[in-house]
């Protein structure tokens, strides 16, 4: 674990200058400028509000989907064993 984290840091700092080189900041610095925007406009119901709830409703939606699953079968038919 801590050899991953290592070796995603050295890319990271690697990867810096190049994004800098191809101006690739300046659209990152844009897209969090538009988001931080479109979460402090006023509406009906706060942006920032509706954000969250998307992302539990996301989160929500992936656990029924996997509780909905179907589980497999651990039986071996080769060696005759019953399947519950």
């Amino acid at each position: 674990m801590r050899r991953k984290f290592i070796t995603a840091a050295i890319i990271a700092v690697l990867a810096a200058p190049a994004l800098y080189l191809l101006g690739l900041w300046v659209v990152f610095a844009e897209w969090l400028g538009i988001g931080w925007r479109f979460l402090a406009e006023s509406t009906l119901v706060p942006n920032w509000l509706l954000a969250l709830l998307t992302i539990c409703a996301f989160i929500v939606a992936g656990i029924l989907g996997t509780a909905m699953r179907p589980t497999r079968e651990s039986a071996d038919p080769e060696k005759g064993e019953p399947t519950d």
